[in-house]
């Protein structure tokens, strides 16, 4: 007579449940030897996840990611990874980072990383998950594929982690994989999609991006429009320029920054086309007044580059018909802490070229203290609106470099430095 597997009791845990002994829960997950008692410890420990205080998740939640790196079962230490899951993302973050520690015991005694890179292609989905979430620290040339290919992986958890992690390694090999994503039915992964080709940055991922800019998602075309100008290629400025006369003012916004970036961004040796092109484009841009974008761009932006390429651009922009809001502004700017910022906001004011800045200079000066250069500024720009000689004796008087572009200060700087 053959023996009879007798049914292992686990109803106990179900009362410990009921009466909130998460700790002893964990103990069996952790000691017990039988495999359906962890099996069912597991459980229990996800189902009741959201009922647990704070000051008892994390204790429960150390004993989950032990018991993933000691369990001799990979069906129990899938479930575990499971009731792991329920305690948020970064509860899987912390077991990659115990998995990676030396000091640790690691799953089924296999080397580091060697178990989480054949993980990519377990059965388990919460194997794979968790292979994917380490990919970035692995630092594995052979792993980017296996992680653009999870990004059609079966289980959505797997799917939109890995289109995150892609933004993470930043691999250019991840682009496609990411990028047919944008198109898709679900919003958190068309969203992930985005972020992550952002992230990467590369020419090619943020090509990758221009569906998006068109799409009927507003967050999706902002994130878009919000990163085409880094390429710093005319060739996307009709697209950018459509953005600024979207209307959703967060959009414009987007768009206004991304045109100075191109500028920005664009190669020394077509950075007088892209700047002229762009500036001429503006100029004729119809009915939408946009001054207004370009000028809150310039007064709440705390970066040096988008500053100063402002600057230039609204004394190209605003020259025609002068605004006291730009002129306000450029003259506040003569006192900034970046030296090329404020050359250049001078050189704008010197281009608008009105009357009416004197009054608004005079105003300036007397209710603000300035120091000696930024006083010479406005010296120089209320002499050069008066008198066309005065800038000789300027020179005379002070160091001074005229600038027509943000990038002629360093270039003329640099070929003073070498005689």
């Amino acid at each position: 007579m053959g023996t009879q597997h007798e049914r292992v009791d686990t109803d106990f845990l179900f009362t410990l449940a009921f009466n909130e002994q998460f700790d002893q829960l964990a103990r069996h997950l952790l000691q017990n030897s039988e495999q359906a008692v962890r099996m069912q410890a597991a459980e229990l420990l996800a189902e009741y996840s959201e009922t647990m205080d704070d000051e008892e998740r994390e204790p429960i939640r150390a004993a989950l990611i032990a018991a993933v790196q000691q369990e001799p079962s990979d069906a129990v230490r899938a479930r575990t990874i499971e009731a792991l899951s329920e305690f948020g993302e970064s509860a899987i973050d912390d077991l990659v980072d115990s998995l990676g520690d030396p000091e640790r015991p690691t799953p089924a005694e296999e080397p580091y990383p060697n178990y989480l890179l054949r993980w990519f292609d377990s059965d388990y989905s919460e194997f794979r998950l968790v292979a994917v979430a380490a990919i970035a620290r692995l630092d594995s040339h052979d792993g980017v594929p296996k992680l653009a290919a999870a990004c059609s992986d079966l289980d959505p958890r797997v799917r939109l982690r890995a289109v995150t992690e892609c933004g993470r390694v930043g691999d250019d090999r991840c682009v496609r994989a990411v990028a047919t994503h944008l198109t898709g039915n679900e919003d958190e992964l068309r969203h992930a999609a985005a972020d992550s080709l952002q992230r990467i940055g590369s020419r090619k991922a943020i090509r990758a991006l221009l569906p998006a800019a068109k799409s009927d998602d507003t967050d999706l075309r902002r994130t878009a429009i919000g990163s085409l100008g880094e390429v710093g290629s005319l060739n996307l400025l009709g697209t950018l320029l459509r953005g600024l006369d979207d209307d959703d003012p967060t959009i414009r916004a987007a768009a206004a920054e991304s045109i100075i970036e191109l500028v920005a961004a664009a190669p020394s040796e077509e950075s007088h086309t892209v700047r002229e092109t762009v500036a001429k484009q503006l100029n004729t841009f119809p009915d939408r007044d946009i001054v207004p974008v370009f000028l809150s761009l310039f007064e709440e932006s705390d970066r040096p580059k988008i500053r100063r390429n402002t600057a230039w651009l609204l004394g190209r922009i605003a020259d025609e018909e002068p605004r006291t809001d730009v002129v306000h502004a450029l003259i506040k700017a003569i006192a900034d802490d970046d030296a090329e910022t404020t050359r250049v906001a001078t050189a704008s004011l010197v281009r608008i070229d009105d009357p009416a800045i004197i009054d608004e200079l005079e105003r300036f000066i007397k209710a603000t203290d300035l120091d000696s250069k930024a006083l010479n500024r406005a010296d120089f720009i209320r002499s050069r609106l008066t008198d066309s000689e005065a800038e000789a004796r300027l020179k005379d008087a002070v160091e001074y470099t005229e600038v027509s572009d943000p990038a002629d200060y360093t270039r003329k700087q640099a070929e003073k430095d070498s005689r």
